[in-house]
């Protein structure tokens, strides 16, 4: 007898796509038993959805690809209290005398926004929005990389804010991430800003991702750093749990901000 998600392949990829929003990734033999359908059935499915942007093929299944990076001007306006909790518990983690570098980005925003005034830093971004922020801080320090302002980035990401960065040595970075994943790591989707990312990362000790649910498990482009490198992800205090446990183990430090400060 055909089972309905075989004679459906629509329907069956509408809840691929279900399995996918809610854990990040499926297993292609798994999807096959559970509908009962050959893994060649599943794997053209998953080929639809990949070419639809949903996800991106990986061996044996898939992994959830993040919605598409917006401007800077429209990130900023987008879910402010859910990115203040983040910055809030991501500012939490500085100490007086480090030297920092905040990456540009709308959560990263929120934490120059978070950060205690009485707490003496020296802080460095290659955001203008970050800079502004930043010059709010009677007791910090501000360095602003030079460059060309990308817009969707919201900060300096070329050759001439790379090489700046060869004469930094920083103590601690919050660095940018448009998604990260347990096996990929921290990923972007500009080449670009993953190469910038990269020299972020290579020029720091310490490495702060603060990312919103929707970026958990997912993958971008271009790879960034592995979650090995990454000293320690802040998630919101409702991630989900399906996306966040396999982070465990992975990363060194998992710290889950409060609730959305309204």
């Amino acid at each position: 007898m055909t089972s309905t998600h075989e004679a459906f392949p629509g329907e069956r990829q509408q809840l691929i796509s279900e399995r996918l929003a809610r854990y990040g990734r499926v297993i292609a033999a798994d999807l096959a038993s559970e509908f009962n359908v050959s893994e060649h059935s599943i794997r053209r499915d998953l080929g639809a959805l990949a070419a639809a942007g949903v996800c991106k093929r990986v061996y044996g299944g898939a992994i959830l690809l993040p919605a598409a990076e917006r401007p800077m001007d429209v990130r900023v306006r987008q879910d402010p209290a859910r990115k203040g909790s983040l910055g809030q518990a991501a500012a939490s983690l500085l100490r007086a005398g480090q030297h920092v570098f905040i990456d540009a980005g709308s959560t990263n925003l929120a934490i120059a926004c978070a950060i205690d005034p009485g707490l003496r830093l020296t802080v460095a971004t290659n955001s203008p929005l970050i800079a502004v922020q930043l010059m709010k801080l009677p007791c910090a320090e501000v360095i602003l990389l030079g460059g060309r302002v990308n817009p969707v980035a919201g900060g300096v990401i070329g050759v001439t804010a790379v090489q700046q960065l060869r004469q930094f040595s920083f103590d601690l970075c919050f660095l940018g991430a448009c998604a990260i994943d347990p096996d990929n790591g921290v990923t972007a989707f500009g080449l670009d800003d993953a190469e910038f990312k990269r020299a972020v990362a290579a020029a720091s000790g310490q490495l702060v991702t603060a990312v919103t649910n929707e970026k958990l498990s997912s993958v971008a482009h271009y790879q960034v750093a592995s979650c090995e490198e990454v000293t320690a992800l802040v998630v919101e205090h409702d991630a989900p749990r399906e996306r966040l446990e396999p982070f465990f183990g992975r990363v060194s430090n998992v710290v889950t901000a409060t609730g959305a400060q309204r």
